[in-house]
């Protein structure tokens, strides 16, 4: 009975331990691109999860899942795409003008994305 019941847990650890390595460490974070943001001419995007993470990076002080993610490959800034990618907080220096005319989404500087696969 001992030897089943080693069997079986280890079973499941393989099971959890699988799901986990399914996403790739070099695109940490998945989103969803909502298209040309109207008030500032650049890309809005959402992301899926990961919260907590994304705002300590980019604003943290937010709770937002919107952002402006400047320098998206243009290839990407399709609406509806899902993508994969790397980005750090945007500096002072590299913030564009938007006309408040919407809703205002904090910044982040885009370093990699790619096509979710």
């Amino acid at each position: 009975m001992k030897p089943y019941f080693i069997l079986l847990l280890a079973v499941i650890l393989n099971i959890s331990s699988c799901e986990k390595e399914s996403s790739d460490p070099s695109f940490p974070f998945e989103a969803e691109v909502l298209g040309i943001n109207m008030d500032c001419g650049i890309p809005a995007i959402k992301f899926n999860d990961n919260l907590d993470q994304v705002n300590e990076i980019a604003e943290p002080y937010s709770s937002s899942a919107i952002f402006i993610a400047k320098n998206l490959p243009s290839d990407l800034q399709t609406e509806g795409i899902a993508i994969v990618l790397k980005f750090r907080k945007i500096q002072n220096s590299e913030l564009g003008a938007c006309t408040t005319m919407g809703p205002g989404y904090p910044w982040i500087y885009v370093l990699e994305a790619r096509k979710k696969e």
